[in-house]
Order: C-alpha cells, then sequence, then structure tokens
C-alpha cells in the first residue's frame, strides 16, 4: 500500500458543470486538473453520449460553455491571440461529431454567459464600466480612451461602491454586469437593463419570451449584504421591464427557479441573520401574487469541505413544477426534491452531491462518494466515469470513523482518520483540523491534506461544532464565537482521546482556515493543550475587520450579534487578541496578500502580539493568492503551504 503523496492533488480530475443537451441525448461537462510543472489549472469539456465518455476539446483552458443545439456547444475562449489590450469576449462553435472549434461570436465587451435564442440570437450578460457605458456599442475610438484612462488613473483608486474589491478579484473599479440583446445579422448588441443596475441570476423562460433576472442599483455605496435583490423580468418582444418580486427584511430572496405553473422564490426571513436559510414561496406568472409553499429552513446546495473540487455547476432546477435541489443536511449533501408543497429525498448517500442535471426523467450528478474524488453517477446512484481510479490504485485511502457525543443539549457529529499502518497499542501524533464558515459541514468524503496526513502516520480528527451548517438554527452562532463552539471542540477532542488511546495526547497539534483559523487563534488564547497549532487565513480582531473585507462591514456586526457603535467591547470580547497574551503554544501563521475575505492584517496582528510576549511564531505569506489558498491556489503554492503546515507540527513533535 503507497501513502497519499503531497502532490497527489495534481493527479485528481475534477469534474463540474455536468449539462444535458437540449433533448437530452448527450451531456457536456468539464474536466480540470492541477498542472505542477505549469503552475497552473487546465480545464476541458468532455462529452457523454451514448454510454462513451470522451475529450470533446484539448485546449486546457474551456471552462464556460452552453448548448448551442443538440449537436453543437458553444464555449468562450480566445484563440486569436490577440498582443494589444483589448475588451474582446469570444465564443466558438464546436459540433459534437468531431471538428475544430469555429468562431462563432465576438462581443467588444467582457462577456461572462450567453443564452441562445431559437431565432438564432443570443441574450447576452456582459461587464459596464463607469464613465464607460456604450463600450458595449463597438466604438474604437471609445475603447482605446478607455485604456488611455486606465494608464493615466492606474496609480488611483476612486472608491465609490461598497464593497469596492472581491476576494483574489482587487479593486472593482465600479464595473457591473449589464444585460444585452445580440442581433446576430447585425452583430450589435442593445442594453436591456438600465445603466447603474447589477444583473446576476439570468434565467430565460421555456417559451424564451420572457428573461427573468435579479437586479441591484449600484449607483450609490450601500452595504453587501444590506438584503436580497430584486427580482425583475424583461417581455423579449416589447423589451418592457417589470419588477416581479422585491426582497424586505423579513422576506430576503436568496435564488428562484422557473416552473411550468408558477415561479419558485427561495427566500430567507432573516430570523437567524445573515445566514438564515430559505423557505419555498410560489410566485403566480400573471398575478405577481407571492404564496407560502414549503417550509424548508436547511441549506441549499453543498456545504460540505473539499480541497479537490475545480468548478461549479447546477444545484437546482424545476422540471414541470418539480424542484430537484442539492441541500446540505448533518454531515452530507445530497439530491431531493419538492413536490406538491413536501420535500423528500432523491439520492442521499454519504458524502456530497456537488451537481446535478435533469432531463426526460434521466439525471447526472458529480458526486463525491465512497470516498473517491468527484465522478458522475446516474439517476440510480451507478458510477458512469472512472477518472480517478488509477490514482487512487494501491494508495492508502484512510476511512472515516463516525464519532457522535452529546455536548450539553446538542449532539456533535465528526469522523476520525486512521494512521497509515495503523497497530494496535503503539502511539500516534494527532491532527485536529476545523473547518471554515462557521456555515460548512466536515463529512466523509475524500480530502487530500487529511490523507495525505494520515499516510505520514496522523491521526486526523474533524468535527461539525455548533456553527456548523445541515442543522437548521444550530448554524447560529450569532454573538457566540468562542464560546459553545469552543466547548464542542474541545469536547470532541476528549472523546476522540478516550475512543482511541492510540493517540497521543503530548503529541496534538491543530489547524483550521477561514472560520478555523479564528478559531485557531481562539484557542490558543484559551488552552496549552496543542503541542504547535496553524492558523490559516485568520480573524483575529473584529474590531479592526470591520469595513475591510470584501464581504461588508455588516458581516461583523451579525456575526458578533451586535453593532460596534456604541459596543465595541463586545467585539472586542470575542477577538483572539484580547487574549494573545495568554498565548504559550508555538502558531504558524498562513495569509494570501490577495485574501480580501480576511484581510493579511488579521495575521499579521497576531503573529506580532504573539512575538511581543515571547511566543514562537511564524508567519508565511503568499503572494497572488487569496482566501482559496488551500482549494484552487497554485499547485507549487497548495504544495508549499502544507509542507509548511506539515514541517511545523513535524518539528514540534515531543
Amino acid at each position: 500500500m503507497k501513502p497519499i503523496a503531497i502532490d497527489d492533488f495534481c493527479a485528481v480530475r475534477s469534474l463540474a458543470n455536468v449539462t444535458f443537451s437540449p433533448e437530452g441525448t448527450s451531456a457536456c461537462f468539464t474536466v480540470s486538473q492541477a498542472k505542477n510543472e505549469k503552475n497552473c489549472y487546465e480545464s476541458r469539456l468532455y462529452l457523454l453520449k451514448g454510454g462513451r465518455v470522451r475529450a470533446l476539446t484539448g485546449g486546457g483552458k474551456e471552462s464556460s460553455f452552453c448548448y448551442l443545439d443538440e449537436n453543437t456547444v458553444l464555449l468562450a475562449g480566445d484563440r486569436e491571440g490577440e498582443k494589444e489590450p483589448s475588451l474582446t469576449s469570444r465564443f466558438y462553435k464546436i459540433a459534437l461529431d468531431g471538428g475544430e472549434a469555429d468562431l462563432a461570436y465576438t462581443f467588444p465587451i467582457p462577456v461572462s454567459q450567453v443564452f441562445p435564442l431559437k431565432n438564432g440570437d443570443l441574450l447576452v450578460v456582459g461587464s459596464t464600466f463607469p464613465g464607460f457605458e456604450d463600450l458595449y456599442k463597438g466604438d474604437r475610438k471609445l475603447v482605446k480612451t478607455y485604456f488611455d484612462d486606465k494608464k493615466e488613473n492606474e496609480d488611483y483608486e476612486v472608491i465609490s461602491q461598497l464593497p469596492w474589491w472581491w476576494n483574489g478579484g482587487t479593486y472593482t473599479r465600479g464595473a457591473y454586469e449589464s444585460l444585452f440583446y445580440y442581433d446576430v445579422k447585425k452583430k450589435s448588441l442593445t442594453r436591456l437593463t438600465d445603466v447603474g443596475f447589477n444583473v446576476s441570476d439570468v434565467q430565460l423562460a421555456e417559451d424564451q419570451k420572457t428573461v427573468y433576472f435579479s437586479l441591484l442599483d449600484v449607483s450609490v455605496p450601500r452595504p453587501a449584504h444590506f438584503g436580497g435583490q430584486d427580482l425583475y423580468r424583461i417581455d423579449l418582444a416589447s423589451r418592457r421591464q417589470e419588477l416581479v418580486v422585491k426582497s424586505r427584511p423579513d422576506f430576503v430572496i436568496a435564488t428562484y427557479a422557473l416552473g411550468k405553473s408558477f415561479l419558485l422564490v427561495m427566500a430567507a426571513d432573516g430570523k437567524f441573520g445573515m445566514n438564515t436559510d430559505c423557505d419555498f414561496y410560489k410566485l403566480d406568472y400573471e398575478t405577481l401574487a407571492v404564496t407560502p409553499y414549503a417550509v424548508y429552513g436547511e441549506a441549499i446546495s453543498s456545504s460540505v469541505g473539499c480541497d479537490v473540487r475545480h468548478g461549479g455547476g447546477q444545484a437546482f432546477k424545476m422540471d414541470g413544477d418539480v424542484l430537484y435541489f442539492i441541500s446540505t443536511r448533518f454531515d452530507g449533501a445530497g439530491l431531493y426534491k419538492l413536490e406538491d408543497g413536501a420535500v423528500s429525498p432523491v439520492l442521499v448517500r454519504d458524502g456530497s452531491v456537488d451537481c446535478f442535471d435533469h432531463k426526460n426523467g434521466k439525471m447526472l450528478l458529480c458526486a463525491l462518494w465512497d470516498m473517491k474524488p468527484q465522478e458522475l453517477y446516474d439517476e440510480t446512484g451507478r458510477r458512469v466515469t472512472h477518472f480517478n481510479d488509477a490514482m487512487l490504485r494501491g494508495k492508502y485511502v484512510a476511512q472515516p470513523d463516525p464519532l457522535n457525543l452529546t455536548a450539553g443539549d446538542h449532539e456533535v457529529h465528526g469522523f476520525i482518520l486512521k494512521p497509515m499502518g495503523f497497530e494496535a497499542g503503539k502511539k500516534y501524533p494527532v491532527i485536529f483540523d476545523i473547518h471554515g464558515g462557521p456555515k460548512t459541514v466536515y463529512g466523509p468524503v475524500f480530502y487530500h491534506e487529511m490523507q495525505y496526513w494520515a499516510s505520514r502516520g496522523y491521526f486526523v480528527i474533524f468535527c461539525n461544532p455548533t456553527g456548523s451548517d445541515g442543522r437548521g438554527a444550530f448554524m447560529d452562532i450569532r454573538g457566540k464565537y468562542g464560546t459553545v463552539d469552543f466547548d464542542d471542540l474541545m469536547a470532541f477532542c476528549d472523546a476522540a482521546l478516550a475512543k482511541y488511546p492510540e493517540m497521543d495526547a503530548d503529541n496534538l497539534f491543530e489547524t483550521g482556515g477561514s472560520y478555523g483559523g479564528f478559531m485557531t487563534n481562539w484557542i490558543i488564547g484559551h488552552t496549552d493543550r496543542f503541542r504547535a497549532c496553524a492558523s490559516q487565513r485568520s480573524i483575529s480582531n473584529w474590531t479592526s475587520f470591520y469595513g475591510v473585507s470584501d464581504i461588508g462591514p455588516d458581516f461583523s456586526e451579525d456575526q458578533c450579534g451586535s453593532t460596534i457603535w456604541p459596543d465595541v467591547e463586545k467585539f472586542w470580547w470575542h477577538s483572539p487578541m484580547k487574549y494573545a497574551d495568554k498565548v504559550k503554544t508555538p502558531t504558524l501563521f498562513l495569509h494570501s496578500l490577495e485574501d480580501y475575505r480576511c484581510p493579511v492584517d488579521q495575521g499579521y496582528q497576531m503573529y506580532s502580539a504573539l512575538i511581543a510576549h515571547g511566543v514562537e511564531s511564524r508567519l508565511v505569506l503568499f503572494r497572488g493568492e487569496n482566501h482559496e489558498l488551500s482549494r484552487s491556489g497554485k499547485p507549487k503554492h497548495r504544495i508549499r503551504r502544507l509542507n509548511e503546515i506539515t514541517g511545523w507540527f513535524e518539528q514540534h513533535k515531543g
């Protein structure tokens, strides 16, 4: 049996965006893979037709696509090799029966989505830049003026929006998305949505007469999470725009789905703050009346953590008036359906369904099942692809041993991975891994870093404390950071040590990222039980975190369960920095310089505080990386990160 290697994530192929053709005779999906030697990721389109899987493209940069018709796929790309600065977007069509991709459409602005219409024209979602709102018309002089202005002002950032940057994407400079109509014969775009309004979640009605979308006024600064966006529609014949349903504090629209006889709105009442899960509402197409349909209050889509995913896909889809959707329940994510106001399971197994498509009674699911990386499965749960068999062949994959315990008035669910070559009676070091979020979960799925540590001879333990997803109100941790969650984690650690006397309590290590990084910072200020810790992309100070994250200043207030004015003391009480003078544990800090979710100053503060108090510490910073370093960072950086953590623990073994 061979161990899982530190670079084995590069051998994993990740599947995403599975999509049936219009009539369901084939399905297209993306397959991505990290390339260590090139220090990048490559993505290609694959086709499933007649039970046979084959590569459809070979360029390595294909990820965004849609079906143009039953036998043609449209994909985004740039094969023209432009050397001059350009805003141009190009889409190519490729026939399913073979041949090269041919240039089909060229747009003068960045385009993120296209929706083919039956008459041959397109709906297009493209970028609008403040001050240059007419770039979509293709005037070359205006394009030159835009680039001249950009160069002239490259040393300045003028902020007029909130938030003003996105994780890994630097300053937005006010750019936003608009909806356009593309006339194929005239090769011209016509603006459908007003200047100053950002478009998202665009869905085209089955009869293609109406397009629905979410709309947000970005012409004035407003908090990132001021509430849900409003739902609009446009009649494509008349081009008339109409408000369909508006968000309000007690009805925050998360998303929606177009049914045959009604529109299904997924909306939250806000009783648990920003993280409140959705219930279902029916909206009448004619009267626009909204009525309750089903109380649900659980997470939509998968929030199961994993470090071998790359790409997304559908988490919900209407078939007639039946909604099929992915939902996280307890420690996994399965496929469910909502029919006649009642929710029932469709395919639920240990692990995670990450995306799916449904057509004519057939299904394809991209899932993390059976402790394997992603593969495609059909509606019966039968596996139809084998992309990762070779990667796992002959390798030690630790199987998760469930460990559930009662803590106070609730249960804490968790798992234990045994070290490779485990022998009863022999002592092994332990790594306690704490998930991010906190509204996510750890489940029984293939997680490369954990498997690597198990192959290195460590027990790996992980759990879902209060604040985790999948259990309704269980995730409500507002105003409780560092209290019940800390108690749950310590109780789970005690239970794991009690269950396996082979765990060496004198060689107990801990790490976590994002919320897990916050908790690492909290742990070292409240217990000395860990020999060394590694804090990743963390929060250390809620007061200084206010107003600098891309998720908005109100996130701090929501999670702390108060307002910073006048209750700044509560923010400070929940801040690990308050307790930095109590720390004795050697701690490694890792941050990415383009992480605007948990900005690097949070690591600077905690590292400086530990050094000031004579505690052994190390701070490692990654250029060109963001909050997603451990999941989609450059391969060489991911290896360096994992080496840093593992080396830190090895260095501090007793």
